[in-house]
């Protein structure tokens, strides 16, 4: 009796479990429906950007000559490496609905640290704040400017707001093999050597130093920018001028100046301003917005006078052979006990 007991006791309970679980089971969920997270009218059509993240901001604007970053003397942005690859991460990234509207959790993903404004033609700004990833990795969490709640989406391009950062700063460039003529100028002396055709080497003594200068200047890229207005360009003195002739015709001026360091072991400072025989080059227009200083690197190549060109040019004297003992007795060594001394 007690053993059917049991067991119809067990049976009830096995029911009673299986009826809950039909009971509390959820369907699985549907696949989130997905839509673009920018309109695509808006970017097709975009007249400004603001990037914010953490204390930084920049913003670059869109005019007749092209994209131009505002906090870095309207210099020209790059499109390429910044500016494309943003807009290209909006115009696929979309969004799966809404992932919280818990004001809790909402301030543990940072939405209040990072976000991209966009102004279209209208002039109208649209925001996106931008805070941590998703749990599931799908992409980082977002919240349109006035909405209580944040998104889902796959956005995850990188957003920079170094100012700098945004800026094109490749002032001058070209094939080396194109530099039909190189000149050189110091306060102490001055060089010039020419190409008789595109890729031939240079005639001349020091035409194995000037192509290593060639490869070097023919992509002129600054460390950064500063005012033209800027102190310490200012009291920066010329120490080379440097003009490149391309076999088009073309013809640009690199002039450099350097200010010595305040303090034993300060590199200084290496400036430069670049023209350019085409009065439509960007680098005209630069140089009317800023002066550039020069990646420390470039400065180490650079021969600070003719005197130190020279001597870089010229082949190392050949090392004195060194002495190598020459295997044998030692000279007044001690017979070996071994063998007897005649």
């Amino acid at each position: 009796m007690r053993n059917k007991t049991l067991l119809l006791s067990t049976l009830a309970l096995g029911l009673a479990a299986l009826l809950a679980l039909r009971l509390t089971r959820e369907e699985a969920p549907a696949a989130a429906e997905s839509r673009p997270l920018v309109p695509a009218a808006l970017l097709a059509d975009l007249r400004a950007l603001t990037v914010k993240s953490g204390p930084r901001t920049v913003t670059v604007e869109r005019s007749a000559d092209g994209w131009t970053v505002k906090d870095r003397f309207g210099l020209p942005a790059d499109a390429e490496n910044r500016l494309l690859p943003l807009v290209r991460g909006l115009q696929k990234a979309r969004e799966f609905g809404v992932l919280t509207a818990n004001p809790k959790r909402l301030e543990k993903l940072g939405l209040t640290e990072t976000s991209v404004t966009l102004v279209g033609a209208d002039g109208k700004a649209t925001t996106i704040e931008f805070g941590r990833q998703t749990e599931d990795g799908l992409g980082h969490s977002a919240r349109l400017a006035g909405q209580p709640h944040a998104l889902r989406t796959d956005f995850t391009a990188f957003l920079e707001a170094d100012p700098t950062a945004w800026v094109d700063l490749t002032l001058f460039t070209a094939k080396p093999a194109e530099v039909r003529t190189i000149a050189l100028a110091w306060k102490d002396g001055r060089t010039e050597l020419s190409r008789k055709s595109s890729g031939a080497p240079f005639d001349g003594a020091d035409a194995a130093a000037l192509e290593e200068l060639v490869a070097t200047l023919a992509t002129l890229r600054a460390a950064d920018a500063v005012a033209k207005n800027d102190a310490d360009a200012a009291k920066a003195a010329r120490t080379v001028e440097a003009k490149l002739t391309t076999f088009d015709g073309a013809t640009a001026t690199m002039a450099f100046a350097k200010l010595a360091g305040a303090q034993p072991g300060d590199p200084g400072k290496l400036f430069v301003r670049v023209t350019h025989s085409d009065p439509k080059h960007p680098a005209n227009a630069a140089d009317k917005l800023a002066v550039f200083t020069v990646p420390s690197w470039l400065a180490e190549q650079l021969p600070a006078s003719f005197a130190d060109f020279k001597k870089s040019g010229q082949p190392a004297a050949p090392a004195a052979p060194s002495l190598l003992p020459i295997p044998g007795p030692a000279q007044n060594a001690p017979a070996s006990p071994l063998v007897p001394a005649k």
